[in-house]
């Protein structure tokens, strides 16, 4: 009812405002007609004044006289002649004019609301009312628990460093507040300090929240360094799949999507969702679920193949010293690196070798890792990618480029020509050559491949804008 009683208020003032000129307009008339029979009245007197002090001859006199009258008469004519039209014509017309605007305005009003409003959704009851305010209130009181707690919590990190449970503990209140970036750097302070895959994970997964889900690469570097501590472990593997299907290499992402589907348990709760996003991304794609699982179950490595750090080895690790874990971390990765000197045909352990060596910040023995797994595995793309991203990391300068890195990117591009990696850095390599046309090619057929959303769109636009200016 207060809808309705408030429409109408509104209703009615808009009425009263289109109407109102239409009921002023025949005072408004006479009122002017009568303002110009008293200035020629008045002019008539002025003139007698004039002759009688001496300004005006006679006959001047009697000329503005006649004129003055005339004026009168035509005056007085056209008065009498508006009056009797107005009567006749003007105030029927005036007249049905108003009937229509206060009856037709809330009557098409009603007619518009009724077709496009929502009239059948009774009024929300005070009491929802008030519940709903009590909530607003609560959640009010909440955020500000949260910011008091944090600013405790900021201001004993200042006195005590080096807590991994209160830098922990930070990151999930920043995440709680939606302060994506502060959470992170929280967590990255957690991992430095020894906080393990956990905080590692938690970091990437800020990054990911903050960037709105892009998987950049500081965030796809945190994932993989969580794999260095827990091979097995399920956010990190289906966020790096994430970061491929967002590369444009979906193949490559239901294949990883389908290694975790395997390892997850039935009653996993995010099974469902996992399934589910292996089949949209398929279909999108047309790509074979059945052919592409069939590969993956082939290509697993055996229970008794070295498979790294266990779980049960993290969980140990999480109670020890940060110089203590490394030394242990740093012995667990030389025992796989002499279980793979005895069975070298592992490809999977060769590429997790390499990751613990770039973790450990053994970039030598990283190059040599990823190397001997793209020796036995010259077919596969993200194997050669592997050990191409090992010999060029991010950040190297393109004159420092590796013959190396050439070969193995050429190898990409010969086994799949068209993958997105494979482009950008064919692209890149042809830049650096001076080849121009063929990088601006290998370029445009990659932005053709990239989703619309893709966060290295705007670099390859601007290096192809760039192309030449070098």
């Amino acid at each position: 009812m207060m809808f309705w009683a408030a429409a109408g208020v509104l209703v009615l003032a808009a009425v009263l405002a289109l109407i109102a000129p239409l009921v002023r307009r025949n005072s408004q008339t006479a009122g002017r007609a009568e303002h110009g029979l008293a200035v020629l009245k008045d002019q008539l007197a002025e003139i007698e004044r004039d002759r009688a002090a001496g300004r005006l001859a006679e006959a001047e006199a009697q000329a503005a006289r006649i004129e003055v009258e005339r004026r009168i008469l035509a005056e007085a004519d056209r008065r009498e002649t508006t009056g009797s039209k107005g009567s006749a014509d003007s105030r029927p017309r005036r007249f049905a004019v108003a009937v229509a605007v206060i009856l037709g305005l809330p009557l098409a009003t009603g007619l518009v609301y009724m077709r496009s409003g929502s009239p059948g959704v009774p009024d929300l009851p005070l009491s929802a009312r008030a519940d709903e305010r009590a909530r607003m209130a609560e959640t009010a009181q909440q955020q500000q628990g949260i910011m008091e707690m944090v600013q405790n919590l900021e201001r004993r990190l200042g006195n005590r460093p080096d807590d991994i449970e209160g830098w922990m503990l930070l990151g999930r209140s920043r995440l709680a507040l939606g302060d994506f970036e502060q959470a992170a750097i929280a967590y990255s302070r957690a991992a430095d300090l020894g906080g393990g895959a956990e905080a590692v994970g938690e970091m990437g997964e800020a990054l990911v929240r903050r960037d709105r889900g892009i998987v950049t690469s500081d965030a796809r570097r945190a994932f993989e360094r969580v794999l260095t501590l827990a091979p097995a472990d399920p956010r990190a593997r289906y966020y790096l799949a994430v970061a491929a299907h967002q590369m444009g290499d979906e193949e490559t992402a239901v294949r990883q999507w389908l290694e975790l589907a395997l390892d997850t348990p039935a009653s996993a709760p995010w099974r469902a969702s996992l399934m589910q996003r292996i089949e949209d991304v398929a279909a999108e794609n047309g790509l074979d679920i059945a052919a592409l699982r069939a590969e993956v179950e082939a290509g697993r490595p055996s229970a008794s193949g070295p498979r790294g750090p266990s779980q049960d080895d993290v969980a140990a690790a999480q109670a020890m010293a940060p110089d203590e874990r490394l030394q242990m971390i740093r012995g667990m990765v030389d025992g796989l690196q002499a279980r793979l000197d005895e069975d070298p045909n592992d490809v999977e352990g060769w590429l997790r070798l390499g990751r613990s060596w770039q973790v450990l910040g053994e970039p030598e023995k990283s190059v040599a890792a990823y190397r001997e797994a793209a020796e036995r595995a010259p077919h596969r793309a993200e194997v050669q990618l592997d050990y191409a991203r090992a010999l060029f990391p991010p950040g190297t300068a393109n004159r420092a480029m590796p013959q190396e890195f050439i070969d193995a990117i050429s190898r990409v591009r010969a086994i799949d020509p068209e993958h997105p990696e494979g482009l950008f850095f064919g692209g890149m390599i042809a830049a650096r050559n001076g080849d121009e046309e063929a990088a601006r090619d290998l370029w445009s057929r990659l932005l053709e491949r990239l989703p619309e959303d893709s966060p290295i769109r705007d670099a390859i636009e601007q290096r192809l804008a760039t192309l030449g200016e070098g």
